[in-house]
């Protein structure tokens, strides 16, 4: 008598777009926690350890997407990108300002300059010595570089009244435009997307989607305008508005940059921290796009 043949084992089904919404929004929400308790407490070191922590875990992802990237350069780019943080961090912190643009210059040569050191001590081999040279240079202006927009936002000239950091509401405004954006876009294209916006970049996203991204931009950022209006001289009404709508449309750039990163490397999302967002590259890309764009702005409207 043959024996029974067991039954194959049904395929695993794929999470519903409800179920990979609440995980989102799990996640978010354990990251506003942070945010809100770095309010309350009202002292920069917490906002530092969180976007330190974030930025280099962006690149650790960054350097794993890569599997071919030979050690030296992954060590290099790691190396210089805790550098980077722990000098910008210690540097605003005495100042109460932030840092010179010396700094940033000197750092970026070191980037150019670090990324061809390791050719002098092992064999050239060819596009791939090039294709590391160029990861590691562009790895360290993509995420650690603009990740200090974020910290040149908090550390504005001057500090308000209530004792926080004057760039500190700016912040919160930043990070809320900028992922309510994400929230916006994902909610209404899920419902509603029908016409795609860049399909061979990211099939997901949809024209409809850009509606719902601006809604969330222009909702969340202006609840947190005038929350904090009084300690927000450099806005007003129509400038938070209209900084909202092209946070939105930048938020969306920096989503579509990551994407094309992954596409390239042939990766879906660049980590596993965060259930239902990815990795901290995946939670922070848009954040690294839009933080300049916020800060110059910023930095143009107040005259320094």
């Amino acid at each position: 008598m043959s024996e029974a043949v067991p039954a194959p084992s049904p395929p695993p089904t794929s999470p519903t777009k409800a179920q990979v919404f609440a995980k989102r929004l799990i996640s978010t929400l354990a990251l506003w926690i942070l945010v809100v308790a770095a309010i309350v407490v009202g002292k920069a070191p917490l906002f530092f350890i969180l976007l330190g922590m974030l930025g280099l875990v962006g690149v650790r992802e960054l350097i794993k997407m890569d599997p071919s990237l030979p050690g030296p350069w992954r060590c290099g780019l790691l190396g210089l990108s805790i550098a980077w943080f722990a000098v910008i961090f210690s540097l605003s912190l005495r100042n109460g300002w932030g840092w010179s643009p010396l700094v940033d210059l000197g750092f970026i040569a070191a980037a150019v300059l670090g990324a061809f050191l390791p050719t002098l001590f092992r064999p050239l081999d060819g596009r791939n010595t090039l294709w590391a040279i160029l990861y590691f240079i562009v790895g360290f202006l993509y995420v650690p570089w603009l990740c200090s927009f974020m910290v040149r936002v908090l550390f504005l000239p001057g500090v308000a009244e209530n004792g926080w950091l004057r760039g500190l509401p700016y912040l919160v405004f930043l990070i809320a435009a900028t992922k309510f954006t994400d929230c916006g876009a994902y909610i209404v294209g899920s419902l509603i997307g029908k016409h795609k916006m860049i399909p061979h970049i990211s099939p997901g996203k949809t024209w409809e989607g850009m509606i719902g991204a601006a809604l969330g931009a222009v909702g969340a950022g202006l609840a947190v305008y005038f929350g904090w209006r009084a300690d927000m001289p450099l806005l007003n009404p129509v400038s938070a508005t209209v900084l909202c709508l092209v946070l939105a449309a930048v938020c969306v750039v920096g989503d579509l940059a990551e994407s094309v990163v992954k596409r390239c490397l042939g990766v879906k999302d660049s980590g596993k921290l965060l259930p239902g967002i990815g990795g901290a590259l995946d939670l922070i890309d848009s954040l690294l796009f839009t933080a300049p764009v916020f800060y110059f702005y910023l930095w143009y409207v107040s005259g320094k």
